[in-house]
């Protein structure tokens, strides 16, 4: 028995030395990250190689410390080998008390006195010294103290274990995530004779992670977060298919959501990016939009501008300039939400004290998982010129099921109309919706 023993402990050792002898380092080569508006998350997935000896190997995964290691993949791409597994290990530091035990220091009292020797620690809530003899000091008797050393930071490390049937350089998959990276997009409308709208995309990266050469993808729309890896590689491996077809910052539909191809670019920690991808020029128009809600009242008709969109746009802020006296003047701010191609834009640039709207709930039902409702909407024009009103009211999921005029847009959380009216007169819109859940 004892000598089984000694056996098994002789194996420990051996294979604990053979990763301790075989360490190697990962060599990079170009990868992807692929970005989320819906969500600070960024997805990386790079290939790696490794020079590896036969047998265990230890593999520092720099990269990848202080995350968290059940959203980490590490796949082969090679024959003959076989991964044992990733280990992550937080190391605590030490405050700056435990940083100076065995280090001498200089302790001066509030009474003068002042005492030198070895920092042996805490004992019954005093400070113990060993000097010329030994010490117990109350804390609040101290006016300072001299200290040999600051406190030490927490260290934290990664690596994976690999098993090589031969020496030699294999190729890996590496896939992570990370968070609060993510990107949104930002606008600027100037409004002249026509209208000049410019797209930016903002590249924020707060983390302490940083990235050279890499392909960025960009992804816009919802992404549901909450389930597992495939949903990432899925994302990747349509992108891979049709994003190269595709002339640059040109969007690409997949599946409920857009990918734009950015590109090789750098990424550094603590670092925002602002890159123009869209621009476009053309005619608008004057309107006005009043606004209705399920629950009813009366709310302000605002004067907006109205113009066509030419690309897809993502959800985001725009900034509204008006070129004023040989100045450009921003005069509102409002965000969008994801605006088709072929999509009227619509920006609100202030109220109309000349019109008003009201809304009124004529009927509303509610069972399990369905609501019903009968609205009537009404715009009065109190001014002296002829306006034409949008309508929009916002059903969020409804289905229309009747109107007394014929809607001009639909979308799954709104529905539009569109009257004209006379200075003096009350138009009224009578609609029907349901919604299921």
């Amino acid at each position: 028995m004892r000598k089984r023993i000694l056996t098994g402990i002789f194996v420990i050792f051996l294979l604990l030395a053979m990763i301790v002898l075989h360490q190697t380092k990962a060599v990079d080569e170009r990868g992807n990250l692929v970005l989320y508006d819906s969500a600070k998350i960024g997805v990386i997935e790079k290939e790696i190689s490794l020079d590896l000896k036969k047998g265990l190997n230890e593999v520092p995964l720099k990269e990848i410390e202080g995350l968290n290691i059940a959203e980490i993949t590490l796949k082969p791409l090679s024959e003959g080998v076989e991964i044992y597994g990733i280990v992550s290990q937080n190391i605590l530091g030490k405050n700056v008390f435990e940083a100076n035990i065995d280090e001498s220091v200089t302790i001066k009292l509030k009474s003068g006195e002042v005492t030198s020797g070895k920092f042996l620690g805490y004992q019954d809530g005093k400070i113990a010294i060993q000097g010329d003899g030994y010490y117990l000091i109350e804390p609040n008797e101290i006016a300072y103290m001299k200290l040999a050393k600051l406190g030490e930071e927490g260290k934290s490390s990664a690596y994976a274990v690999i098993k090589a049937q031969n020496d030699g350089t294999y190729k890996f998959k590496l896939i992570y995530r990370i968070s609060p990276i993510g990107w949104s997009s930002r606008y600027k409308l100037y409004l002249g004779k026509d209208a000049e709208l410019y797209g930016y995309v903002l590249i924020d990266n707060p983390t302490n992670k940083s990235w050279e050469d890499i392909n960025v993808l960009l992804v816009s729309g919802e992404v549901q977060f909450y389930q597992p890896y495939p949903v990432y590689r899925e994302v990747y491996a349509l992108a891979e298919k049709t994003v190269q077809k595709a002339p640059p910052m040109e969007p690409q539909k997949i599946e409920a959501f857009y990918l734009y191809k950015l590109g090789q670019m750098d990424i550094n920690a603590f670092e925002q990016k602002l890159i123009p991808y869209v621009y476009q020029e053309g005619e608008y128009s004057r309107e006005y939009l009043y606004e209705s809600y399920p629950w009813g009242g009366n709310t302000d008709v605002y004067e907006i501008i109205s113009m066509k969109t030419e690309k897809v746009l993502p959800a985001g802020i725009v900034e509204i300039y008006k070129e004023m006296e040989e100045s450009t003047v921003l005069i509102g701010e409002q965000y969008i939400e994801h605006t088709p191609k072929g999509d009227i834009l619509r920006l609100k640039i202030g109220k109309d004290i000349d019109l008003k709207g009201e809304t009124v709930v004529l009927e509303e039902k509610h069972a399990e998982k369905y609501s019903y409702y009968k609205v009537k909407v009404s715009i009065e024009n109190f001014g002296e010129e002829t306006k034409e009103v949008i309508i929009r009211h916002y059903k969020y999921r409804g289905k229309i099921l009747s109107s007394t005029t014929s809607p001009v847009n639909e979308t799954a959380n709104y529905v539009e109309f569109k009257v004209t009216v006379k200075p003096g007169e009350k138009k009224e819109i009578t609609f029907e919706y349901e919604v299921t859940y």
